[in-house]
């Protein structure tokens, strides 16, 4: 029997079906091998979310949604039409449920009706769509703290959540019908973040909320769904395509270098998390279909971490965007099986949900309003 010594490790031979000794304890390495694999293949998400729950829970804290890169709150490209004779003495929710035509897209599609209807308040954030990470914070700071600076006016009963089987003490209903500005508190906030806008909620926690100025809101949570945390090698394609070309330069926005996997290599060291904030985060994968939208990008990804890897065998399993592995920070959740990068804001396939109903007689596997309902409910679990 050959032995392989390395200090105190010794590897057996393959009569000893692959142990590993260290000291007196012996290791399977096969079945670690399992074990790693299975562990991996857990994580995978594949119809949890084809279909909503009777029951989901609303977070205590508002929730605040953050577009990704090019993103907006809302686009409007035929102006909509009020009857004015119907608005006079209405409330300004009244008149826009009065408003007729238009023509627009929500980057949130659905999704924050879905809250408001389990009785969270939630915001939609709009940051500049191209600008660089720390302008979008910036920008989102502003956002937040104006929103709840109103909030602030108003009581704790009126903006938490609460759940109504809690038996709470006289001393705590008085206290919760006072408002913020009465408690001298800021509103705590839950964070959900699409894609870039992950990146941006991280700087805002990191190297704004932590500044010592005083605002009226802090972050408790952060879910990111999708985002490059360690760079997107779409990203370095379009960067080492630019290179020196002064005209490409000039028409490329600067955050795309800022999304390279050196780029934030450098930002997740200068911006670490915050002990306060809790993590979580969801990543996605597919199989691309020739009428795919992110058919391209796809396969440019999967190069793109082909070529890194240097021969070395590396996972390259990702939305058309963002490859998983570069999604995981903080509590990784899972990753979102047959799954696109604009499918996860409800911005699904027409053409593949079709192929697959009509052709395929399949059965849709994913609806983004479950996804962010059950996100809710894990933050209400948590107790955020």
């Amino acid at each position: 029997m050959s032995l392989a010594r390395t200090g105190v490790i010794r590897v057996l031979s393959r009569e000893s079906p692959y142990f590993l000794r260290r000291y007196s304890k012996v290791i399977d390495l096969e079945k670690k091998a399992e074990e790693v694999k299975e562990a991996a293949t857990s994580s995978i998400i594949t119809d949890k979310y084809s279909n909503l729950r009777d029951n989901y829970n609303a977070p205590h804290y508002p929730i605040v949604l953050c577009h990704g890169f090019s993103g907006f709150d809302k686009l409007t490209f035929i102006p909509a039409i009020t009857p004015l004779g119907k608005a006079v003495e209405k409330t300004k929710e009244e008149v826009a449920s009065l408003t007729l035509g238009g023509l627009g897209f929500n980057y949130w599609h659905g999704i924050k009706e879905a809250l408001q209807n389990l009785g969270s308040t939630v915001f939609i954030a709009k940051v500049p769509p191209f600008g660089r990470i720390k302008e979008r914070a910036e920008t989102l700071d502003l956002f937040i703290n104006k929103e709840c600076e109103q909030l602030r006016k108003k009581s704790k009963t009126t903006i938490y959540h609460s759940d109504q089987h809690e038996v709470q003490s006289e001393e705590k209903k008085e206290r919760s019908k006072k408002s913020f500005e009465e408690l001298n508190k800021p509103i705590k906030v839950n964070l959900i973040s699409h894609s870039m806008g992950g990146l941006d909620s991280r700087y805002l926690i990191s190297k704004l909320q932590s500044d010592g100025t005083p605002r009226n809101y802090k972050v408790v949570s952060l879910t990111t769904v999708s985002t490059p945390h360690h760079g997107s090698e779409c990203a370095d394609f379009v960067s080492n395509l630019v290179g020196n070309n002064s005209v490409l330069k000039a028409i490329c926005p600067d955050s795309i270098f800022e999304l390279t996997t050196e780029s934030m290599a450098k930002f997740n060291e200068s911006v670490p998390d915050d002990p306060s904030v809790e993590y979580f985060s969801y990543g996605a994968r597919f199989d691309p279909k020739w009428y795919s939208l992110f058919n391209l990008t796809w396969h440019l990804l999967k190069y793109q971490r082909a070529q890194q890897a240097s021969g070395k065998s590396i996972p390259f399993d990702n939305d058309g965007m963002v490859a998983v592995e570069s999604a995981k920070w903080g509590n990784y959740l899972g990753t979102l099986d047959e799954v696109d990068h604009l499918d996860l804001i409800n911005w699904t396939n027409r053409a593949r949900t079709a192929i697959d109903k009509v052709l395929l007689a399949k059965k849709p596997k994913f609806n983004a309003i479950a996804l962010y309902l059950d996100i809710a409910d894990n933050l209400s679990k948590r107790g955020f």
